[in-house]
C-alpha cells in the first residue's frame, strides 16, 4: 500500500534561465515495452496533426520503462500522450476555448486565465516551450486484468475531481472513492520513484527534463521544443 499523495505546489518557469537543448531523440513508446501500451487518445478524438503513435525523449522513455516494471504481472502503463506538435497544441487550445465560450465565460483575461490552467499557450518557442512539446511530458493511466483502473474522472477531464489529490481530501471515502485514491497513488508513487515529477490539477500529466521539472527538482532543463517528428527522432 502506497502513502498518500503530498501536497503538489504550484511552480513558475517565468525567471528560469537559458535551456541548453541536449539532444535527446524522440523514441516510439509502442517498441519499448510490453508493460505499456499506446492508445493516442487524441489520434483516435480526431484532432488535427495528431499521431497513432506517443512518443517521448530517450531518457524519459528509459525510465517509464522502469516504473512499468515495478507494477504487478497482469498490470501495464497505457500512454495517450507525449510529445505535441504545435499543430495539435492549437486544436486543443482552441477546441477548451470553444467549451469555455459555451459555458458562458466572456473574452478577456479571467478567460485566458482560466485556459492556462488545463492547456498551455501554443507556441514554437524552443527555449520557452510547453512540457509536451519538449517531449518531456507523459500522459498516462494504469491497467488491470480488467481493463483501464478507475482514476475517479477520464483523461482531460478539466472539473476539480481531476485534480491528483481531490481523493486525499475527502475525510469519510467510500469504497470506491478508497478505490480511486490508491489507483492514483500507485501512478504517482511509481512515477515520482522514476524521477518524474506531477502536474497537480491532472492526475494522468508527468514530466521529466523539462522547465517544470527543472524548477520542481532544482535541476537545469534538459528538453527544448520540437517542432516536427523528424526533427529528432530514431524508432
Amino acid at each position: 500500500m502506497y502513502p498518500s499523495i503530498p501536497p503538489i505546489p504550484e511552480v513558475s518557469t517565468a525567471n528560469m534561465s537559458v535551456l541548453q537543448e541536449c539532444g535527446e531523440p524522440l523514441l516510439a513508446l509502442s517498441t519499448l515495452s510490453p508493460k505499456i501500451a499506446v492508445y493516442s487518445a487524441y489520434y483516435h478524438q480526431g484532432y488535427d496533426g495528431a499521431l497513432p503513435e506517443i512518443y517521448l525523449r530517450e531518457n524519459a522513455a528509459k525510465r517509464l520503462i522502469a516504473a512499468a516494471e515495478k507494477l504487478p504481472a497482469s498490470f501495464h502503463l497505457v500512454a495517450l500522450d507525449g510529445w505535441r506538435s504545435t499543430q495539435v497544441q492549437a486544436s486543443l487550445y482552441e477546441q477548451f476555448r470553444q467549451s469555455l465560450l459555451r459555458q458562458g465565460w466572456q473574452e478577456g483575461a479571467a478567460l485566458k486565465a482560466e485556459l492556462g490552467k488545463f492547456v498551455a499557450l501554443p507556441t514554437t518557442d524552443r527555449q520557452k516551450p510547453s512540457p509536451h512539446l519538449s517531449g518531456g511530458a507523459i500522459d498516462l493511466t494504469i491497467a488491470g486484468p480488467d481493463g483501464w483502473l478507475d482514476m475517479g474522472t477520464d483523461f482531460d477531464d478539466f472539473s476539480d475531481m481531476a485534480e491528483t489529490r481531490y481523493f486525499e481530501e475527502i475525510s469519510e471515502p467510500t469504497e470506491q472513492q478508497r478505490a480511486i485514491r490508491d489507483n492514483r497513488r500507485l501512478l504517482y508513487h511509481l512515477m515520482i520513484e522514476g524521477g518524474f515529477v506531477n502536474y497537480p490539477k491532472e492526475w494522468w500529466h508527468y514530466e521529466y527534463g523539462t522547465r517544470s521539472w527543472a524548477v520542481r527538482t532544482q535541476q537545469e532543463p534538459r528538453y527544448g521544443g520540437i517542432q516536427t517528428i523528424h526533427e529528432i527522432s530514431k524508432s
